[in-house]
């Protein structure tokens, strides 16, 4: 298995686990009634990932906005992880953070830092 098809199936489960999430969020605020379905565990209910987007016509209009949000928040999920593909793809030839872009030994001597040189 290739580094990028690896990249895009963890990045694809990553998706996937924050709409579940998101599922069982919605879910617990209403208190897991059975008309949503769902696999029942107990007083709590197990939803399939994106499940929600089911329930919004079961709702009265006044709770529908909860739906909404889960919705856009699925969205902004994916819009993240496709950003970070992008940055991915974008590639850089230097390092953008941390200990690669530390100075050497060598560097912060010439530079004078360490108190060796006198004024």
């Amino acid at each position: 298995m290739t580094a990028s098809i690896r990249r895009g199936a963890t990045l694809l489960l990553v998706w996937l686990t924050a709409v579940f999430a998101i599922t069982e969020l919605t879910g617990w605020l209403f208190g897991w009634p059975a008309v949503f379905g769902g696999w029942r565990v107990g007083p709590i209910a197990l939803y399939g990932p994106g499940q929600f987007l089911g329930w919004r016509g079961l709702l009265a209009p006044g709770h529908r906005w909860i739906v909404d949000g889960a919705t856009v928040v699925s969205g902004l999920c994916a819009l993240a992880l496709a950003a970070r593909v992008a940055l991915d793809l974008r590639g850089t030839r230097r390092p953008g953070f941390g200990t690669g872009r530390w100075a050497d030994r060598a560097t912060v001597r010439r530079s004078g830092l360490l108190g060796g040189g006198r004024r």
